[in-house]
């Protein structure tokens, strides 16, 4: 640390892609790099359904943030939670630990589920943002199902009927992951419940599924997922949503003991606090990445609205984006402390869109020539894309291990209630 002492200092809030990105980019930069997140482990959030639907564990998808700084002499980790921004001051709170100052700020501290006012969605619905979502859902489903074992009776009651609200990649991904788990694996594990009599339901206000691709892919999506005994409820608006089901804008009313949210995020809080007007809640940057007035943050990630400089279109709110935002945040510094030369504007590059449906089915789009794949080839790509993703060699061989036994047996490997208040 001594080292470091009269160096320019790097503070990055949030340990998610835009972050990680970030700090592994500032490696050879002449910089004191702090990176605070108020976990202690970064999450691949493309697989937190399958936290939740049982094929992997948590550890598998939540990767320590410490083992980087093993790998990184100019990095420091501390789990603290941010509670305020003094632009002015080059300053940032913590709840329990004293104010950080800055020579750089890069701010990538993500979303959390938009709820767009719906009664009931916060105290009922499940999102799946953070890992500990995903662990709570995955605990509900496997607690209702050991109730029914029980009582049968309360399958006819809707007890154990799922409804997931939004047809984006999230909502789409859960459906068929759900379904594969309630249908193929369930039967065995819970001969005593008839399993035919539970109901999937993905409801999608617009017109179509994963409006982000075509209308062939939405159309094959829409059909992978009748097929696999999931509902799909299109051009439909939930309005409400208690703990026994969903109240749609007809009028109508879908029995539920569990409803899972995928219908959008919105960007923490903090994000008021950075001095500019945010538009549809996210913070504007420039070409650069980075806040009016203030070169010297950047924000990146789903809580900012960043634009390919190149093609101005605003991009997606995806893990993809972020990394690459934090990459170039990080390049950015780097290129102005070690190499003394001005940035160049963000250019994204794509590298693919990719859904999964399920069990040898899956969408995607492949990049220059937007080749579309589906089946099997796509599931096999979209397989080899998130495993070489994925941090770390350990979370890979577990995610292959279990896409494996999944894959061959139809079981799921991390289908286990833990209770952590139990006391033995």
């Amino acid at each position: 640390m001594t080292e470091r002492q009269g160096l320019p200092r790097v503070l990055i809030l949030g340990g998610g892609f835009a972050g990680i990105g970030a700090a592994r980019k500032l490696r050879k930069a002449p910089v004191d790099v702090m990176l605070v997140d108020r976990h202690d482990y970064h999450t691949f959030q493309p697989l937190l359904y399958q936290v939740a639907t049982d094929i992997l564990d948590p550890a598998t998808v939540g990767h320590p943030i410490r083992e980087l700084v093993h790998q990184q002499d100019n990095l420091d980790f501390a789990q603290a939670t941010v509670t305020g921004i003094d632009l002015d001051a080059r300053t940032v709170t913590f709840d329990g630990w004293e104010p950080q100052g800055y020579d750089y700020l890069i701010v990538g501290l993500g979303a959390r589920a938009n709820f767009f006012g719906t009664a009931g969605a916060d105290e009922h619905a499940f999102p799946l943002y953070t890992l500990p979502q995903a662990v709570r859902l995955k605990q509900h489903l496997l607690m209702r199902f050991e109730e029914a074992a029980k009582n049968p009776a309360l399958v006819d009651e809707g007890y154990l009927d799922v409804v997931i609200v939004g047809g984006g990649a999230t909502g789409v991904e859960t459906s068929g992951a759900m379904s594969e788990l309630i249908h193929h694996v369930f039967p065995e594990d819970y001969p005593t419940i008839d399993i035919s009599r539970i109901n999937i339901t993905l409801v999608e206000h617009g017109d179509r599924l994963l409006a982000m691709f075509d209308q062939g892919i939405s159309d094959y999506t829409l059909e992978t997922l009748t097929d696999r005994n999931v509902k799909v409820r299109l051009g439909e608006q939930v309005m409400g949503i208690d703990a026994d089901g969903v109240d749609l804008g007809t009028g109508e009313r879908i029995a539920a003991g569990t409803t899972v949210w995928g219908a959008g995020l919105q960007p923490v809080p903090l994000a008021s606090e950075l001095g500019v007007e945010l538009v549809r809640g996210r913070v504007p940057v420039d070409e650069f990445l980075r806040l009016e007035h203030h070169p010297e943050v950047f924000v990146v990630g789903d809580m900012a609205v960043t634009t390919d400089s190149t093609t101005g279109v605003v991009l997606a709110q995806l893990g993809s984006v972020a990394l690459q935002a934090g990459e170039y945040a990080g390049k950015t510094i780097d290129r102005l402390e070690r190499k003394h030369k001005d940035p160049h504007p963000f250019h994204y590059v794509d590298k693919g869109t990719m859904a999964t449906i399920g069990r040898n089915a899956a969408v995607a789009v492949v990049p220059p020539h937007h080749i579309t794949l589906t089946g099997r080839a796509a599931f096999a790509m979209w397989g080899a894309v998130h495993l070489a993703l994925l941090t770390g060699g350990d979370s890979r061989m577990a995610a292959m291990s279990n896409w494996f036994w999944s894959f061959t047996t139809h079981n799921r490997p991390a289908r286990v209630l833990i209770h952590p208040d139990d006391d033995d």
